[in-house]
């Protein structure tokens, strides 16, 4: 698995509040696997992925980015445990 949030540059003078959505893909299958909901004014952002079950609030499309690898890093882990494991049991 590996995990790509979009980049959105909310840098604008924006009278309003202004929400852009942007999709995070799993770019070894290309599916989609959760959203970022971009507010600017005041400037935030929320990452839901798999159904919400990881939800997080950042600031910096930076964060956002971390939080995914993050998420990314520890479900590679947990798979590649799982596979070690039933691999073992196999041999035995």
């Amino acid at each position: 698995m590996r995990l790509q949030a979009q980049w959105v540059d909310m840098r604008g003078n924006y009278g309003s509040s202004v929400t852009w959505t942007t999709d995070v893909i799993d770019q070894e299958t290309g599916r989609k696997v959760g959203f970022i909901e971009n507010e600017r004014s005041p400037a935030k952002r929320r990452v839901s992925l798999f159904g919400g079950k990881y939800q997080g609030d950042f600031v910096s499309p930076l964060e956002c980015a971390a939080f995914a690898k993050g998420v990314e890093a520890v479900l590679n882990h947990i798979v590649g445990v799982d596979s070690e494991q039933i691999e073992t049991s196999e041999a035995a």
